[in-house]
C-alpha cells in the first residue's frame, strides 16, 4: 500500500479529530486513538484509495457511519444508489 503524502494525513487527521471532539466530547487523546485505529483512516492512509478527494466533512461520515454500523463503506459519500 502507498501511503498519502504526510501532510494531507495530517491536514485530515487534525480537522476529523476536532469534528470528533466537538460533536461527541471526548477528550483530544480519545478522539486521536478513536480516529487513528479506525478502517477509515486506513482508508484514508492509502493512496490508491484517492480519500483526499473528499472533503473532512465526509471523511468524519465515513468514520461515523464505521462507529455506527460497522463499515465506513455505509456513509452516504461512499454508497451507490
Amino acid at each position: 500500500m502507498t501511503k498519502i503524502v504526510p501532510t494531507s494525513l495530517d491536514y485530515y487527521n487534525k480537522k476529523v479529530i476536532q469534528r470528533i471532539m466537538d460533536k461527541y466530547g471526548l477528550e483530544e487523546m480519545e478522539a486521536t486513538r478513536e480516529f487513528l485505529m479506525s478502517e477509515t483512516h486506513r482508508m484514508l492512509e492509502d493512496e490508491e484509495l484517492a480519500m483526499w478527494e473528499f472533503s473532512e466533512r465526509a471523511i468524519f461520515d465515513m468514520w461515523e457511519s464505521e462507529k455506527i454500523t460497522g463499515d465506513p463503506r455505509n456513509s452516504v459519500y461512499l454508497r451507490s444508489e
